[in-house]
């Protein structure tokens, strides 16, 4: 018996007493003096006898009290609850209690009734079955798909949260950890944060690029960009944005592809054919010397003219060898997989410009007469090498104003830097050669000369013409046509009537907000868990040898994204305990100890409500490892156990396997921290709708409940 029940007793109890009393001043009242003072002498003379009648009065009354609660109110109470869970979460479910004669009758109607309900709902399901074949076929072909396409994809919403994810993108971007004992890596999952595994500065760029691309109606909306993956491969990255019906913003894909292989390729290329353009160069020399030679002393001697017709002969046949070694590789072509498109010069250094504005003094000359030119780019990398050059010459000088003049000269754009102070000098340049990319807050994993390469870029110092007072360095880079190069990806347009692939309805969610008390339920993503232990006392010493979680996001379950970790203890493990959750010391041998494992967690369940079954136990065995490990849980947290005496307070029962009885669940794994985990995982699915027809509709709402339980008190 709970304690709302206990204190109806307790009510009911007290009610029949006040009742008795006020019957005995009525009689009291009614009967004449004589009869009244007589009675009194009576009582008083038979003190003893008159206590034992009015003790086995109380006695009586409160029996009838009880009998009647227990036969009438509990089973009603209880008969109510049911019947209200066959008419929602499972209609499988039949009235068990023990009615007696009073409500039996009532309790074999309501059974046949659900008999009836579920016949007529089997029925219905079978229909809504047959009708989402179809579609299902669809989905799982479309699933099918994206699994195997090549390229990694993930769909974002305008907040950066992930609604959509094949698994080449999940290896490129967050691997698979296999040395337990290895830093925790980055996650990719359903509503999880983009940025988790691409650098926000680097995506923030390219979604500016993008809508700088719609405000000039570009057909080419996409964007481009190169960032490392999970085992610092180069991956391509390609951004493109989706329009909702009304062709508004609605978010943005991401296509991945690792471009390691083929840059390293190019860059083998790149040696080669400077290998042969010095053998080209010496044969070439050693030719025109021996002609030369020839022509000027046309009278030499017939052996030193034999020479020389040999060197030419010997180079002749060097450079045959030449020219089919470049015939035979059919590869030798001077191009990269990096991302370059064509950007005019004016856009690329008013986007410079635009992006320093705040944190350096730049001035933008142009004539105004040259046409408009293009140059092929990665602008994000290339504005990098602008800051970079910026603010090491603002080291060497101070916060000196800086000008940017470009012009064309034959086949390059040059784009002069130029400032009043001291030079950058030969070796200093030479020095920024390997240095990684890194200016403000931003950073990029490659070396100047890297960029410079793969925009076929040089730089050098230079006098400014007409600027004795000013310092200068010139970029030199190839001019392009504005042409792109390849066919412009096409925008994604929502339709109205929205697929019903994956976590789509994620586009219209709000961004996370750390205010979510008063969030609907239905609304948040939470991490249910489970662990598994050496004993039921952490304060004394037992330590946790498993944890098991999953995710719900958007009222899905989502197995895919789960953790199951066996911990070593690093003490024994009772043989009590392994009969109970099947876990034997040599299983934990070698296993990452609770120092390793729990930081993962952490990870793992960040930004989400934690959900467990008697979770006070759980939180207890993670706050008592808090000192040890630095690992702080402040989330919310909702226990099951509450949840369920929340919804059915007449129940006695609140264990695991009575919940999942009632409420139509079956429990796999039980007492496997993964078993568990998902057990509850769709028992508190089953309970959102329940919990809303109670009114509880917000965090706050399920909390506060639940702290009125006569559970809550627990403490372990």
């Amino acid at each position: 018996m709970d304690l709302k029940s206990k204190i109806k007793w307790m009510t009911l109890l007290i009610t029949g007493v006040i009742g008795m009393l006020a019957l005995l001043l009525l009689i009291f009242y009614l009967l004449l003096p004589e009869q009244s003072r007589y009675l009194l002498t009576q009582m008083e003379s038979h003190i003893g006898n008159t206590l034992t009648a009015i003790f086995l009065l109380l006695v009586i009354v409160g029996l009838l009290i009880d009998i009647c609660f227990r036969l009438l109110v509990v089973p009603f109470n209880q008969i109510v609850e049911e019947t209200a869970l066959i008419g929602s979460v499972n209609s499988r479910h039949r009235i068990r209690t023990k009615s007696g004669p009073v409500f039996g009758p009532l309790a074999k109607a309501i059974n046949g009734m659900a008999v009836r309900f579920e016949a007529i709902q089997q029925y219905d399901q079978e229909k809504i079955k047959s009708i989402r074949a179809v579609a299902e076929k669809e989905r799982n072909m479309l699933a099918a798909i994206m699994a195997e396409l090549p390229e990694g994809v993930i769909v974002c919403n305008i907040h950066g949260s992930i609604l959509l994810y094949n698994q080449q993108a999940r290896q490129l971007l967050s691997g698979i950890v296999q040395d337990p004992e290895a830093a925790p890596e980055a996650l990719i999952g359903l509503w999880r944060p983009v940025y988790n595994v691409i650098d926000r500065y680097q995506l923030q760029h390219a979604l500016d690029e993008i809508q700088t691309k719609f405000k000039e109606s570009d057909k080419n909306a996409a964007a481009y960009f190169v960032t490392l993956g999970s085992a610092g491969q180069l991956l391509r990255v390609e951004v493109v944005p989706v329009l909702d019906h009304q062709k508004a913003y609605a978010g943005f894909i991401l296509i991945f592809q690792d471009i390691t292989q083929r840059l390293q390729s190019a860059g083998e290329i790149e040696g080669t054919l400077t290998g042969l353009g010095r053998e080209i160069r010496a044969s070439a020399a050693s030719i025109r010397s021996a002609i030369e030679a020839i022509r000027s002393y046309p009278h030499m001697e017939p052996a030193q003219l034999a020479r020389f017709r040999e060197v030419i002969f010997n180079e002749a046949v060097a450079l045959g060898g030449v020219v089919g070694k470049l015939d035979a590789d059919c590869t030798l072509e001077r191009k990269t997989e990096w991302p370059l498109a064509p950007i005019s010069v004016s856009a690329l250094l008013e986007m410079i410009q635009r992006k320093a504005r705040g944190t350096m003094n730049i001035a933008l000359e142009a004539d105004e007469e040259l046409p408009q030119h293009f140059v092929r780019a990665d602008t994000y990398a290339l504005g990098m090498v602008f800051y970079f050059i910026m603010e090491r010459i603002q080291k060497e000088n101070g916060p000196v104003p800086f000008t940017l003049r470009p012009h064309r000269q034959d086949s390059f754009i040059h784009i002069d830097l130029s400032w009043p102070g001291k030079p950058a000098k030969i070796d200093m340049l030479r020095t920024w050669d390997d240095c990684l990319l890194e200016a403000r807050e931003e950073h990029l994993p490659f070396t100047f000369k890297e960029i410079l390469r793969y925009h076929g870029a040089e730089i050098g110092a230079f006098a400014c013409p007409g600027r004795a007072h000013e310092s200068c360095l010139r970029l030199f880079l190839p001019a392009c046509d504005a042409i792109p190069l390849a066919p412009a990806r096409r925008v994604t347009i929502l339709t109205q009537s929205r697929p019903e692939f994956f976590d789509f309805d994620l586009f219209g969610q709000a961004a996370p907000s750390p205010q979510i008390a008063h969030r609907l339920l239905s609304d948040l993503n939470y991490t249910v868990f489970d662990t598994e232990t050496t004993g039921l006392n952490p304060s004394e010493g037992d330590e946790i040898v498993a944890i098991g979680a999953v995710r719900l996001v958007n009222g899905r379950l989502l197995r895919e994204e789960s953790f199951d970790q066996l911990v070593d203890p690093r003490r024994p493990i009772p043989a009590a305990a392994t009969r109970i959750h099947g876990i034997r010391p040599e299983m934990v041998k070698d296993r990452p100890g609770i120092e390793l494992v729990l930081p993962r967690f952490h990870q793992f369940s960040a930004d989400t409500i934690l959900v467990g079954h008697n979770v006070a136990f759980d939180m207890r065995l993670l706050q008592v490892k808090e000192a040890a490990t630095g690992i702080q849980f402040t989330q919310p947290v909702l226990d099951t156990l509450l949840l369920s005496a929340v919804l059915h307070p007449a129940q006695s029962d609140h264990t695991m396997e009575a919940i999942a009885e009632r409420l139509g669940v079956s429990i796999e794994g039980r007492h496997t921290a993964m078993g568990d985990a998902l057990a509850t995982a769709n028992i508190f699915l089953k309970m959102l709708p329940l919990l809303a027809e109670n009114g509880i509709l917000t965090l706050d709402d399920a909390m506060s409940a639940c702290q009125k339980t006569f559970y809550a008190r627990i403490k372990y």
